[in-house]
């Protein structure tokens, strides 16, 4: 059987710097993205919309997605207020804390996620990721390197 190769795409600049542009006029949250998305799927299709309360930005392995399971890849978002969610709880940089939400399957499958809050904002990023590491561990990284990188 062989392996799937697996790729890091690069987010910003990039794939995103379009859509992290429109967003940016309709939002006046900081808008925090990781620099890579770990993942099989390509070509990746960006999306994203904002308002004064919150922000989300996406990617899907189809155009015109909508969110659909099948074709969704990641979303980063943002939420004035609110409160991170997940089971586990998790350390990221800059000493912030975070949960983990694990994959979760009933009717449908919800991809793993990781939030944290920060300058008084909910960010949560849920992504169907692969790689050599854990959903876990790469969730946790794209994370940092959203808080490290700072605003986009």
């Amino acid at each position: 059987m062989l392996a799937a190769a697996f790729t890091s795409i690069a987010l910003l600049p990039g794939l995103l710097t379009g859509t992290v542009d429109t967003v940016k006029t309709q939002t006046p949250l900081p808008v925090l993205l990781p620099n890579n998305f770990y993942s099989d799927f390509d070509p990746l299709y960006p999306y994203g919309g904002g308002t004064k309360k919150s922000y989300d930005i996406g990617v899907a392995a189809a155009p015109d997605c909508n969110g659909a399971n099948a074709c969704f890849a990641a979303s980063f978002s943002g939420e004035k207020g609110g409160s991170p969610y997940g089971r586990g709880k998790v350390t990221l940089a800059k000493g912030r804390h975070g949960r983990y939400q694990p994959l979760g399957c009933g009717a449908s499958c919800s991809p793993p996620s990781i939030s944290w809050k920060e300058r008084g904002v909910t960010y949560t990023i849920q992504a169907k990721v692969v790689g050599k590491q854990t959903d876990r561990a790469l969730l946790v990284k794209m994370a940092n390197e959203a808080i490290t990188q700072g605003p986009r």
